[in-house]
């Protein structure tokens, strides 16, 4: 019994290799997985980074406008001013 026969030391041998592959593949899959993690984590972060550029492009854009809009003199036409008598007229 404690004499290997070389049945056994092949045997061994052929598991501890199978064992290493499979491990190997294991974590070559994990590794790949993270990688594909890591990449959609920053084309999410660029593609929140372009968004917010843009809104904040947009908000100063509006705001520009309506600052024009309201001061501006492009507005309605403006009325003649209203003349406003000294005295009222009673009636009789």
């Amino acid at each position: 019994m404690g004499i290997e026969t070389p049945n056994d030391i092949e045997r061994v041998a052929i598991e501890e290799n199978a064992q290493r592959t499979t491990e190997q593949t294991a974590l070559r899959k994990v590794r790949k997985t993270l990688d594909r993690i890591e990449e959609a984590e920053t084309v999410g972060r660029h593609t929140l980074r372009k968004v917010l550029i843009v809104c904040a492009i947009l908000a100063v854009v509006g705001a520009w406008f309506f600052w024009a809009l309201i001061f501006g003199d492009r507005g309605m036409p403006k009325q003649p001013p209203l003349k406003i008598p000294d005295k009222l007229q009673q009636k009789q």
